[in-house]
């Protein structure tokens, strides 16, 4: 309530400085400039009274009177949105886009913040004709292009949300890269139709957009999964884990698999130990362990306990307690089994990932996050409960 005190106290200060213009222009406006004066007071009246319904009524009224207010009314409407009364928002910057003597940049921000409120309200259907109609007025205004692009994330139609990138006047990285997610998307959608010629184009042009990213290695790793192509697919979540170390745990299952079926063990524990060494993940040095174990369960322990001295995680104590258990080694008089579950316990509802940007984190890993909508910012956590 406070912010619109603020806001519609200053309204006077606007018909005040209308009214001392209009009479050094014109002083048979002098009544009408007095009404106006008034009819802001009646509208602060009501606001003090909180009566805020009443207080609008008044001040859409004086819109229809004072053109030198449409700014100030305006910046009222932008409260009302960013408080989230979308209705009252909506219907402030409709009434000023319905006034004739709009100047023509006065009506493009009032088209603009109308916009914003149906985007905000989930309407998107109606931000997008507003939207589109002002590029048609002005086809280089940045804001309403972006505003689009938005629009066509949330509705994933990446086409559109690639042709839209293509009028955008910026071919910075970070463009090139919202474009290579784009691609991506539309590659995951031909993947899932299989329609894998369709997938390897989309991927080509990912890459040109953005040569550095992992995502289209994994996408390319995938569709050579699903061919059967065990080497293939494994160069590819090879070279994906080399760009990005955290799309080893996105892939780890799969390099294990494919190295199986390849029968080339000693290679996947050559490459395990160089992550271990490195020291970012986790993951890596619990796999090794289960490997390790398969041929001698004491070096195994032994070589767990030793990261875990270093690293120690609630996921690598689990680890070990579930190899003490499975090999019958030592600690049986504490209950190796209910030290294993308890540590299922603590880790159970953890999350795994969590966005760079907004902080949100779940247990699946998310391109686009779901909070801010940014692209590739999700990543693994680290620590106790994560790598």
């Amino acid at each position: 309530m406070l912010e619109l005190f603020l806001l519609f106290a200053l309204l006077p200060v606007a018909a005040a400085s209308g009214w001392w213009l209009a009479r050094r222009r014109d002083s048979g406006r002098r009544k009408r400039d007095l009404v106006l004066s008034s009819n802001y007071f009646r509208g602060l009246n009501y606001l003090l009274n909180e009566q805020p319904d009443k207080a609008i009524e008044v001040f859409l009224q004086i819109a229809e009177i004072n053109q030198d207010t449409v700014e100030t009314h305006l910046a009222l409407g932008n409260l009302f949105r960013r408080r989230g009364e979308m209705d009252k928002a909506i219907r402030f910057h409709k009434h000023i886009i319905s006034r004739p003597s709009l100047t023509e940049e006065q009506r493009s921000q009032a088209l603009l913040e109308l916009g914003e409120d149906y985007m905000r309200a989930g309407l998107l259907d109606r931000a997008e004709k507003l939207f589109a109609q002002l590029l048609e007025m002005d086809p280089r205004a940045q804001l309403p292009a972006r505003q689009l692009l938005d629009i066509y994330q949330q509705e994933k139609d990446w086409a559109q949300a690639i042709e839209r990138s293509r009028h955008l006047a910026d071919d910075s990285p970070r463009t090139q890269q919202l474009v290579a997610q784009f691609y991506c998307e539309l590659a995951q959608q031909a993947l899932d139709q299989g329609d894998a010629e369709l997938v390897r184009k989309h991927l080509r042009q990912a890459r040109r957009c953005d040569p550095p990213s992992a995502r289209p290695r994994l996408l390319e790793g995938e569709l050579r999964w699903r061919e059967q192509r065990w080497q293939d697919a494994l160069d590819c979540y090879l070279e994906a884990c080399r760009l990005d170390r955290d799309c080893v745990v996105l892939v780890l299952d799969r390099v294990v698999a494919c190295h199986r079926q390849l029968d080339s063990l000693d290679l996947l524990e050559a490459w395990l130990s160089e992550l271990v060494e490195e020291g970012k993940l986790t993951t890596p040095a619990l796999v090794l362990a289960e490997l390790r174990a398969q041929r001698d369960p004491g070096q195994a322990v032994d070589f767990l306990l030793d990261y875990l001295s270093h690293r120690p995680t609630v996921r690598g104590l689990e680890c070990l307690m579930k190899l003490l258990h499975d090999h019958d080694l030592g600690l049986e008089q504490i209950g190796p089994e209910l030290i294993r579950d308890l540590m299922q316990r603590l880790s159970e509802g953890q999350p795994i990932y969590r966005c760079n940007h907004c902080g949100f984190s779940g247990s699946a890993y998310h391109w686009l996050c779901p909070s801010c909508r940014r692209w590739n910012t999700t990543r693994v956590i680290s620590g106790v409960l994560g790598e």
